[in-house]
Formats: structure tokens, C-alpha cells, sequence
């Protein structure tokens, strides 16, 4: 799998894109006072680390090309080799000469947070530009000969995540070759290679190369999606959810190096955010436009020596939805896209009881929240799969962190898509129905939920040390055993609270509506993270 690394210019790009996400959180932190921002020691480090390491991952590589072998020697060879070749691209030269003056931070104001803002978006803009021309596909042979010969004569290979839940030996799919076209699709943020795997039954598995180093919690998605599936299982034996066809998409995440994972794909999935850029792209307006406008009227307001007000926030608010992203987007989007009624009816049935999953999981597990740009829907059946879901956990505390102004993703665009009698009938019938299921005694969630939320705390446990010993000298002592019970029970209650409360209901009153109807509201969305999209 290492010869499917990303190139030069992909690999700062995904690095450009970690940072400017970084930025927007630390921007919206110091919302109240936007001029006067200026970044974290943390995230200058990261800029500072990717101006060092720039688009060759390896930091100051010299001219002869001496890389110490750490990593298995063919990855390592093929690692300098392509060090060595970009170093003496003319283009790339030049394009790290201008990147390194761009962010010297010795100039005065480098360091002011809507500045490096800007610089970033300025060369994200650069490199997306680059990518569009490259190439779109190649041919396995071309990269890596032996998985173009490999074959079932080879060796007996499960498809990757075949085992991630429990069947009959007889079903487990084996690989038997590798389609010869790879294609490079922008998707998870990141360039990633689609392969094709045919198995043994003869059906033919896209699955995505993908290339995160440098997330020390990558593990920690994996986590949630294999709850997840565990919950699936549960929903699947139950009459009421199984007949309204509520089964969460999991797709199969496979780790197959501390760099690179394979992901299940969709050739037909598409963000909400590609979605938006789309029309965005059509209407010829910058798709961060609104957020930039979001922190100008801040910026404005806090200039002439007022706090930025309820008031004010609801305004900008209203200003982008009649300006820039109009209610409908959403909608024209699935019009344009099915054509007949019958597609666009079943696309949005389907849509309405994903989407009722994800809010159900996001409330309920105390989900990080739904960006936009994490939330797949598959063109051709209305599911929708949530990548990098984690758990919401404090960093100082380690509890889970419970108040946000919206419990879930049910914005304006998604609303009026999903129309009044969606929200009202399957939507919240759905989340009912799965909080119901779960709340089953026989079931035993909680077992689940402690196996669970014990890795995720102790990992967060060693986090936290890892931040506070700045020079890690001997291994970290384990968590204290009643510490970890205590923090574990906590966390396991306060999901368990939230999944009976909405399992109760007196006649027609539930829990559900109430929620709905404050992740709808003007007032809570208005005081959300621009960076989330609340008009989207």
C-alpha cells in the first residue's frame, strides 16, 4: 500500500486544510474579540512544522538523500526516493521559497489569527488549483506489480474488515484480484485512491487508500463506528425498528499502518459540503465566503466598541440565508439530481431515517459534532454514513461534554428538504423507535457502552499525560483503577439517561420534539461554530 502515497502537493494540501480547521476552532474561542485573536503555541508549532517539512514530510532532507531506514526498508526507499524527486522539481522549489516567506512569523501581525487565516485559505486555493490538473487515475501495474499479479493462487486474503463483525466461516469473502484502474477522488478531506477488489463471489469492493498521518486519535473513530455495528445487531432484531429499515451504515475502517487506513467507499457518496460547494460553485461564490462574512460583521460591530449580541449574531444569521446560501439549496440540489418522482421520494424516505440515526447517535452517544464535511450520502440509495464520528470527550475533564446550543444536525437547508411532515412523521417516530430498542433490558446497551467508553477513557488518560510531560522519560503510570471505574460509570449513565428519556413518551408529547425543535431554532443555531455551516 505504500506506493499509493499522496504526492507532494495532496499531502500539504490535507496538512493546509488540518490547519485551517484548527484556526477556524481557535477563531471561534476567541470570538469575542476577533482583531485581537492570535494563535495557539500549538497550532504555530503545526504551521512551523509544515513550512519545515514542506510537501516532503521528512524534515530538512539533504541533497544526497540519506534517510534514516526507520520504517520497513521498501517503504522507506520508495519514501526518499520520492523526497529526492521533489526536491529537485524546479516548480516545487519555488512554490517552498514563497510558502516560507508567507509564513515568517517575525513579520509584525504574522501571528494574528485571521491573517494566518487567510494566508492559509490563499494557498489551499493554490494547491486545489494544482491537484484539478493532475491525472485522475493510473493502472496498478504501473505503481505496484504485485498487486497487479495477486491472485486467490497467491494466498487466501479476506477482504479487509471482513471479520469486523462475527459470521459463518462459509460467507467470509476472500480477495481475488485487484482491479487494474485506481482512481483519485478528493474524499475525507484528503486525496485518497480508490481501488477496485473483486472477491471470490465475483462482486467488485471499492475501497479507499487513505493517508492521515499525524493524527495521534485516528483509533478513536474506529471506536464508534464499532459500536455501531454492535448496535446494529440490536436494531435488526426488534419489529418496530426492523420494519421501518433503521440500520445504521457503518462502513469498514481498516488500519493497515499507522499512516494509512483502508475505508469502505461509495463511488456514488458525496458530502455535504461537496454538495454545497457544488452550488456554490454554480451561484460563482466562494463557499467560505460565509464565514468570513460571519467574522467581518463581528469584527465591525466589536470595533466600535460594542460585544457582539444575540441580536447580532441572529442578523448575520438572516443575511447569509438570504445573500449567500438560500434555504432551498438542498432541495434544488435533490431535484436536479432525481429527476423522477419516484427517485426523489424514496431518496428522501431514506434519507430521513439516516438522518434520524445520526442525530439519534450524536445526542444520545455524546457524539462530536456533525461537520458537514464528515456526513456521506450515498447518491444512490439515500444512506448516509458518518465518517470520524468520536466521542465528545473534555479534554480537561475526560467527561463527556454535554452542552451545545443544537443536540443535532437538522439545519435550516436540511429542514426544508426534509420537509415539516418528515420532521414530524418518520424522523421523529425513527428516533423513538431506536431509543426503544435500545433501552431493552434483555439487550444489555450498558456492557457495550462500558467495554466501550473504558478504552476511550484510558486513552484520553494518556493524552492527557502525554501533553502535560513535555519530554515523556519513563512509560506513563496506568489509570487508577477506581478513577477509571468512577469516570467510566459516569460517562455510561449520562448516555443511558439521554437514551430513557427518549424512550419515554406520554401520547403523542416526547422528548423528540423538544429537540427537534431546538436544533431548528433561529436562536440556537445562530450561536454555533460558522465553521460548522448552521445555514447549510
Amino acid at each position: 500500500m505504500v506506493w499509493f502515497r499522496e504526492n507532494w502537493y495532496e499531502e500539504v494540501l490535507r496538512q493546509l486544510r488540518q490547519g485551517l480547521a484548527k484556526c477556524h476552532a481557535i477563531a471561534f474561542e476567541n470570538r469575542g474579540a476577533v482583531m485581537e485573536a492570535t494563535i495557539t503555541p500549538h497550532t504555530l508549532n503545526f504551521v512551523k512544522k509544515l513550512v519545515s517539512t514542506f510537501g516532503i514530510g521528512i524534515e530538512n532532507i539533504n541533497s544526497s538523500g540519506s534517510v534514516s531506514t526507520t520504517f520497513g526498508s521498501a517503504a522507506s526507499e520508495s519514501l526518499a526516493r520520492r523526497a529526492q524527486a521533489t526536491v529537485q522539481d524546479p516548480v516545487f522549489q519555488r512554490m517552498k521559497g514563497q510558502f516560507s516567506s508567507d509564513f515568517d512569523f517575525s513579520v509584525p501581525g504574522a501571528v494574528k489569527l485571521h491573517n494566518l487565516i487567510h494566508k492559509l485559505k490563499k494557498w489551499v486555493k493554490i494547491l486545489e488549483a494544482k491537484t484539478k490538473l493532475l491525472p485522475k487515475s493510473f493502472l496498478v501495474e504501473e505503481k505496484c506489480r504485485f498487486l497487479s499479479n495477486f491472485s486467490l493462487q497467491t494466498a487466501e486474503v479476506e477482504l479487509p474488515g471482513e471479520f469486523l463483525l462475527p459470521k459463518h466461516s462459509h460467507y467470509y469473502v476472500r480477495i481475488s484480484r485487484f482491479m487494474p484502474r485506481v482512481e483519485i477522488v478528493q474524499k475525507h478531506n484528503t486525496a485518497a485512491r480508490r481501488l477496485y477488489i473483486r472477491g471470490h463471489n465475483g462482486k467488485i469492493y471499492p475501497y479507499l487508500v487513505v493517508n492521515d498521518s499525524g493524527l495521534g486519535d485516528a483509533r478513536r473513530e474506529e471506536r464508534v463506528l464499532q459500536l455501531l455495528r454492535m448496535l446494529n445487531h440490536y436494531l435488526g432484531k426488534q419489529k418496530e425498528t426492523s420494519r421501518r429499515f433503521l440500520h445504521i451504515t457503518v462502513p469498514r475502517v481498516v488500519a493497515v499502518s499507522p499512516q494509512m487506513r483502508l475505508v469502505e467507499d461509495s463511488p456514488s457518496s458525496i458530502s455535504l459540503l461537496d454538495i454545497y460547494k457544488r452550488r456554490c460553485a454554480r451561484r460563482g461564490m466562494e463557499y467560505d465566503a460565509p464565514v468570513a462574512r460571519y467574522y467581518e460583521r463581528l469584527a465591525t460591530v466589536q470595533a466600535r466598541g460594542s460585544q457582539g449580541s444575540h441580536q447580532v449574531l441572529r442578523e448575520i444569521l438572516r443575511e447569509v440565508q438570504n445573500n449567500m446560501v438560500p434555504r432551498s439549496a438542498l432541495r434544488d440540489w435533490a431535484t436536479h439530481t432525481f429527476q423522477s418522482a419516484t427517485d426523489y421520494w424514496t431518496f428522501r424516505k431514506t434519507f430521513i431515517l439516516q438522518l434520524a440515526l445520526a442525530a439519534f447517535a450524536e445526542y444520545v452517544l455524546h457524539l462530536t459534532r456533525l461537520n458537514p464535511d464528515m456526513m456521506y450520502i450515498h447518491q444512490d440509495s439515500g444512506l448516509i454514513n458518518v465518517s470520524y464520528f468520536k466521542f465528545d470527550v473534555d479534554d480537561g475533564t475526560g467527561e463527556l461534554d454535554a452542552n451545545r446550543p443544537v443536540p443535532f444536525r437538522l439545519t435550516p437547508n436540511i429542514f426544508e428538504f426534509v420537509t415539516t411532515i418528515g420532521v414530524g412523521g418518520p424522523l421523529t417516530a425513527s428516533m423513538i423507535a431506536a431509543a426503544r430498542c435500545l433501552v431493552t433490558p434483555g439487550f444489555k446497551v450498558q456492557t457495550i457502552l462500558r467495554a466501550v467508553l473504558r478504552d476511550e477513557m484510558i486513552a484520553w488518560h494518556k493524552k492527557k499525560q502525554d501533553d502535560t510531560t513535555e519530554t515523556p522519560t519513563a512509560a506513563p503510570p496506568d489509570m487508577e483503577g477506581e478513577l477509571l471505574v468512577n469516570m467510566v460509570t459516569r460517562a455510561v449513565n449520562a448516555v443511558m439517561n439521554r437514551l430513557q428519556s427518549l424512550a419515554t413518551f406520554e401520547g403523542t408529547d416526547s422528548k423528540v420534539s423538544t429537540l427537534v425543535a431546538a436544533a431548528n431554532s433561529h436562536d440556537n443555531l445562530c450561536r454555533m461554530d460558522p465553521a460548522w455551516h448552521p445555514w447549510l
